[in-house]
């Protein structure tokens, strides 16, 4: 089940990207911003650059699947997360691993 909510708006995403904190690894960069409510909502942003349709929509599955084992967040974000190409060739633990890592990063207070 998952422990945040859907962050779809281009005006929201952008805002995220612009005054966001950062935290990143090989595969993934994560943008961060406190959100007023206490719900996490994350954006998931996989480009052309890392592949192909098939390869963009697994790597945005693994992202995914990648969150939903994450411990939830004690304190509601806006999270923004960009794949990089080299998350194209990476196995899911790769990712799963910074996934982790960007969350305890961008998790803990300013």
């Amino acid at each position: 089940m998952r422990w945040y909510l859907r962050l779809g708006r281009a005006s929201e995403i952008s805002h995220v990207r612009r005054r966001g904190r950062v935290a990143g690894g090989p595969t993934l960069s994560a943008y961060a911003v406190p959100e007023r409510s206490g719900v996490t909502r994350v954006a998931i942003t996989v480009s052309k650059a890392v592949g192909n349709a098939v390869t963009r929509n697994l790597v945005r599955r693994r992202i995914r699947g990648a969150l939903d084992e994450c411990t939830p967040l004690a304190t509601g974000l806006r999270l923004l997360i960009v794949a990089k190409p080299a998350a194209a060739g990476a196995p899911y633990a790769g990712i799963a691993h910074d996934v982790d890592a960007a969350l305890g990063r961008l998790g803990e207070s300013p």
